[in-house]
């Protein structure tokens, strides 16, 4: 299975507790969350997740479904995923013009 990049966005109730029921989704399905930014909306109560995974895809097809489950949880989307192949081919792209330069 390939390994993916997913950058994950949600919206959820600013209640107590909330981010503990999200991290033991990832938790329990093995899933580290690279990088997350919490952030409280315009509207009073309601946050914004973005969360940055190193999964695969049915994995995250598993989690965003348990996800939505949470009560907390408005909504739930995942706005990008790159795949590793094309983050190598990258680097190695970024190191050949550094070697000419």
């Amino acid at each position: 299975m390939k390994e993916t990049i997913y950058f994950i966005s949600m919206t959820t109730e600013n209640a107590l507790c909330v981010l503990q029921r999200i991290a033991s989704v990832f938790s329990r399905h093995r899933i580290n969350i690279e990088q997350m930014n919490v952030f409280e909306t315009a509207n009073k109560g309601v946050s914004h997740f973005s969360l940055v995974l190193h999964s695969n895809e049915e994995k995250i097809q598993k989690v965003v479904k348990q996800l939505d489950k949470v009560i907390e949880v408005m909504d739930i989307t995942i706005s990008n995923r790159i795949q590793m192949s094309d983050v190598a081919k990258e680097t190695e792209k970024m190191k050949t013009l550094k070697a000419v330069a």
